[in-house]
Order: structure tokens, then C-alpha cells, then sequence
């Protein structure tokens, strides 16, 4: 039954919706239910897309600024909408006017449909006083999609299932610096699913191995046990990204990884000097760049200055 209803809080917010990026991801095998299962190691960005929210009359307005979002699919946000009106049997209190402000770029493996849903969640529970607790907020974000209930709590946290199970580990020793380089490229993840071909026989333990170094704070260590399986398949196939990884390499980050699918990659840097520097040298390669901080939370809402 859902919770009652109350005034709640009708002044406009702000939702600032963080990216991510998988410093560790491993395709454990296919489901049932036609997911794959998959281990990985998450962390929040400081890359953020904005929400404001303001309260309307009824229904959801949501319009869109930043950079474009394709119109193939309906927006995460318009969904988790569909999800508190269901929840509520069409009773909530009042609508929504939202305004998304896209900055994470979109199919790029960071992550930004998901946190936006997320954040919109938060947010929509704090105008409307709808009252939902974490878990309940997690069970609706799992509803959305695999890594929507990452985002509510956002850090350093393992994710198993296909993403849905959540647990928050210790922060990140740090904070560590990122350099994010984006190409023009494209890349389904249902596509990537489909490349990958699951070994009979693996250490399904790394992500053990991850997790431990970066609760011994052993940062040389967890460099060595940071993989993403879909490294095998997308980089053979987009010699662009294979050339950006080794760009990354070359010039001095201490790790470079694929972001989630694809097609951002990233490298971490132990500085912001360090990272900048690596940012600079990544100039001219088209493809967009940035140099940005981990960060220990995730979506946050805050009343709209």
C-alpha cells in the first residue's frame, strides 16, 4: 500500500545527479531472466547533470537543455514519474515542472539516465512529502534500470545481481583525480552484451581482490585488480577507443579503463596537477576531455538558490 500523502515541501530544488565511472566490472555469466550477472565496483564523478524541480498543478512537464538527448526511448525521468504515479494510484498531490541540464554525455558509459532517475526520485519524494524511505526509494530505482539504485546513496559501493544489489564500501582513498576522454563513437551496451563470450573457466574473486586493496587503502594494489570484461570485445572493435587508451597510458595515468560499455574512457590520476596535466596533453584528438574529482555521495537535493 503506499504511503499517505502529505503537503510537502513545495518550494522549488535543485538535484545535482553525479556520473559514474567502474573501476572494476566482471561479466559473470547469463540469467534467466535474459540480464547478464555481473560483479563490479562503482564510484561517483564529479561530471553533474542538473534537475530543478518546482511544484505544477498536475502531471509532469519535463523539458530538457544541454546536450541532446535522443528521442528513441523514453527519458528515465518520464518513467520514474510513471512509477510514483503508479505507486500512488495516480493520487499524488500535486505535478511537477522539471528542468534537465545535460552535461554527462549520453551512451558513454557514465551513467547519466540512470543517476538523472535517480535524482529525480529523491527530489519528486521531497516536493511532494511523499514520505519514501531509502529502501523504498531503492526498490522503485531498481525498477528503472541496473545502476538506478547505485545513484541513490552514490560513493564507492559493489554492485552485484545485474546491477541491482547494492553495497556501500569504504570511500575511495583519495580524493582521486579523472581524466574522462569522450569520442564521437556510439556504443549499444546490448550490443557489447552480445560480444562477450564468458570464459568456462575464471577467478571470480578480483572484485574481492578490488575491493580489499581499497579498503587497505593500497592504491598500487588495486590498480592491478581493476578490469572491465567489456575491454575484450569493444576495444578490438573500436580501434578509436584502443588508440585513446594507450594515449591515456602514454601520457603518465596511473590506470586507464573503459567507462562501463563505452564508449568514455578514463585514467586516474593521484592529483589534480597530475590529471590536468594528462587532460592537456589529450587536447586535438577529437573527442571531449575532462579532468574532474571522485566523489562520496551521490544525487543530492538541495532547495534551488
Amino acid at each position: 500500500m503506499a504511503a499517505p500523502l502529505t503537503r510537502g515541501d513545495a518550494a522549488p530544488l535543485r538535484v545535482r545527479c553525479p556520473a559514474k565511472i567502474n573501476l572494476g566490472l566482471w561479466i559473470l555469466g547469463k540469467r534467466a531472466d535474459g540480464y547478464h550477472e555481473i560483479d563490479t565496483i562503482l564510484q561517483t564523478i564529479a561530471l553533474e547533470d542538473d534537475i530543478t524541480l518546482e511544484p505544477a498543478r498536475e502531471g509532469l512537464a519535463l523539458t530538457t537543455r544541454g546536450i541532446p538527448i535522443p528521442g528513441d526511448a523514453p527519458n528515465l525521468v518520464t518513467r520514474a514519474w510513471d512509477l510514483l504515479e503508479e505507486r500512488a494510484d495516480g493520487r499524488l498531490p500535486r505535478g511537477i515542472r522539471a528542468t534537465l541540464t545535460k552535461r554527462i554525455p549520453v551512451g558513454a558509459g557514465l551513467g547519466g539516465g540512470s543517476s538523472d532517475a535517480a535524482g529525480f526520485l529523491l527530489g519528486a519524494n521531497r516536493l511532494l512529502g511523499l514520505g519514501l524511505s531509502m529502501d523504498e526509494l531503492h526498490a522503485l530505482a531498481a525498477r528503472l534500470g541496473s545502476d538506478v539504485p547505485f545513484f541513490i546513496r552514490g560513493g564507492t559501493a559493489r554492485a552485484t545481481g545485474r546491477g541491482e544489489v547494492v553495497r556501500q564500501l569504504c570511500p575511495i582513498p583519495g580524493p582521486l583525480w579523472i581524466v574522462l576522454i569522450t569520442p564521437p563513437v556510439a556504443i549499444s551496451t546490448t550490443w557489447a552484451y552480445g560480444q562477450v563470450s564468458l570464459r568456462l573457466t575464471r577467478n571470480d574473486d578480483r572484485a574481492t581482490f578490488l575491493e580489499s586493496a581499497l579498503a587497505g587503502r593500497d592504491l598500487d594494489a588495486a590498480w592491478s585488480e581493476m578490469r572491465n570484461d567489456f575491454e575484450d570485445v569493444v576495444l578490438p572493435g573500436f580501434p578509436v577507443l584502443a588508440a585513446l587508451r594507450n594515449a591515456l597510458i602514454g601520457g603518465g595515468a596511473v590506470k586507464a579503463l573503459l567507462a562501463g560499455s563505452g564508449s568514455t574512457l578514463f585514467g586516474i590520476q593521484r592529483t589534480r596537477e597530475d590529471a590536468l596535466r594528462l587532460a592537456n596533453g589529450l587536447v586535438g584528438r577529437g573527442a571531449q576531455v575532462r579532468a574532474v574529482r571522485t566523489l562520496e555521495r551521490g544525487a543530492v537535493v538541495a532547495p534551488l538558490a
